[in-house]
């Protein structure tokens, strides 16, 4: 291989590359976008602010106007039941005879627990 010829290629791509960079134009961002989608201005803080302010005030007036929540339905009501459990018809004495005893024949008897 000819060393020569090599250096000779690489002088005439270097000299190449140079020439299109000179000819190229100089990047930059904003005249490659389009007319159409201009670059649109920061929006400025304190511009936000204001209503976000305005916003939380009206938030807390509402809030603080609302009316107190009613009691809950537990804590309301009296309390109907305030003495110990008892059975139920406690004065009646118990009944041994059924009153549909008279359907049932006479040899069929059912003892219930």
């Amino acid at each position: 291989m000819k060393t020569s010829s090599d250096n000779d290629l690489r002088a005439r791509f270097q000299a190449q590359r140079q020439a299109e960079r000179e000819q190229a134009p100089c990047w930059d961002g904003i005249t490659l976008q389009s007319p159409g989608r201009a670059r649109k201005p920061m929006l400025n803080l304190r511009l936000l602010a204001l209503p976000a302010c305005a916003a939380a005030l009206l938030v807390l007036v509402t809030w603080l106007a609302l009316p107190a929540p009613a009691p809950r339905l537990v804590e309301a009501l009296p309390v109907l039941l305030d003495n110990p459990a008892a059975p139920l018809f406690a004065g009646l004495e118990p009944d041994t005879a059924a009153p549909s005893d008279f359907l049932l024949p006479s040899y069929l008897q059912i003892e219930l627990p």
